[in-house]
């Protein structure tokens, strides 16, 4: 019986080992060609979980098995860096303090829960008072709302007092969606890269800071756009009584996720390329609505530094909805840029965190 219970759990680890080595793959293989990969890379995180445990009870219980997990682990260890830094070797703010500071932040703001199917109070003046406080030199927006009875787009250019670069992708006479970047330093050229098919956006924005000029993405990649009954079933398995509704929402969310990766990924390979024809230092700022190993971070990341791994300690995780354990949110930057500060407080304006990096200039 030991032996039997033995091999089973050999079996399983190995199984969970496998999963978590297929995982490493979703950051090389895009969705277009095989979006199932990008489902295994999503669940990394439990993964690795999974294999630290039996990583533990194998080495508690004194048996070579432990090599399984810890292969699998080992092999895939330059992962971990994206989900979890130590306090040591960071960038220090004091020994900086000569060189130009930039303050940037990104966030989706949730539509400032403008929408009149919000139950809670909206949080336009609360993050507007929140950046202020932070006295942040760029701001990066997504799923930026206005209306002209509450928050009209004069009422926001006031409220930042900043100058502006706002792309509405969708647009009325009282209210307008999209994506906006706000700097105190000048604007000197701007533009956007349009997505077809979607309410995402992506817009860049050329800032003059003193001498030099840097060109600021604000992006935000494909969402699962998942309904309330979705919702509901993921949390409650509200459809388990009925096999039926379960494979309809089983195969509806299957859809949607399919659809996210594999928009997600022409989107990431438009702004990539983009990217690869400017000239001028790069921060890209936005939500991505994927995980650090996925492609499109992979993707998005080429050639640049992610701000979380130069300054941030711990675990940084920017989305409080379905699942909180994911950073989502980035800002990325070239090398002619440092991080020095990195911080995403909880804040419950939105279901989002902001994502807030000190940069100095090299």
């Amino acid at each position: 019986m030991r032996r039997f219970l033995h091999s089973i759990l050999v079996l399983t680890n190995l199984v969970f080992a496998l999963g978590l080595l297929l995982s490493y793959l979703s950051v090389y293989i895009s969705p277009e060609k095989f979006w199932l990969i990008a489902l295994v890379g999503l669940a990394y995180p439990f993964l690795l979980i999974i294999n630290i445990f039996f990583l533990a009870y194998w080495i508690f219980r004194w048996k070579i098995e432990f090599l399984i997990p810890l292969v699998a682990i080992l092999l895939g260890i330059a992962h971990l860096s994206s989900f979890f830094q130590f306090p040591f070797g960071k960038s220090d703010l004091d020994k900086d303090s000569k060189s130009t500071q930039v303050k940037v932040i990104s966030y989706n703001v949730n539509l400032f829960r403008l929408y009149s199917w919000s139950n809670k109070p909206a949080t336009h003046k609360d993050i507007v008072n929140y950046v202020k406080q932070e006295k942040a030199d760029i701001v990066c927006f997504q799923e930026f709302y206005i209306t002209n009875d509450k928050f009209s787009q004069a009422d926001a250019k006031k409220a930042m007092g900043m100058n502006a670069h706002i792309d509405y992708i969708v647009k009325r006479k009282t209210n307008g969606y999209g994506i906006a970047t706000f700097s105190r330093y000048p604007i000197i050229n701007r533009g956007d890269i349009k997505f077809e098919n979607t309410a995402n956006s992506c817009i860049y924005t050329d800032i003059k800071v003193g001498k030099d000029t840097i060109r600021v993405y604000n992006i935000h990649l494909q969402s699962l756009r998942l309904k309330e009954r979705n919702l509901k079933f993921l949390l409650n398995n509200q459809a388990a009584k009925n096999k039926n509704q379960t494979m309809d929402e089983i195969k509806d969310i299957s859809f949607k996720l399919r659809d996210a990766f594999i928009k997600r990924a022409q989107q990431v390979d438009l702004v990539s390329n983009h990217m690869a024809k400017c000239k001028h230092p790069i921060i890209v700022c936005g939500d991505f609505n994927d995980s650090p190993v996925s492609y499109s971070y992979k993707k998005m990341r080429r050639g640049l530094n992610d701000s979380f791994i130069q300054a941030g300690v711990g675990i940084a995780s920017t989305y409080s909805g379905l699942m909180p354990s994911y950073r989502i949110d980035y800002v990325l930057n070239s090398d002619a840029l440092n991080a020095v500060k990195f911080n995403s407080p909880k804040l419950e304006y939105s279901d989002h965190y902001p994502v807030v990096v000190t940069f100095s200039k090299k």
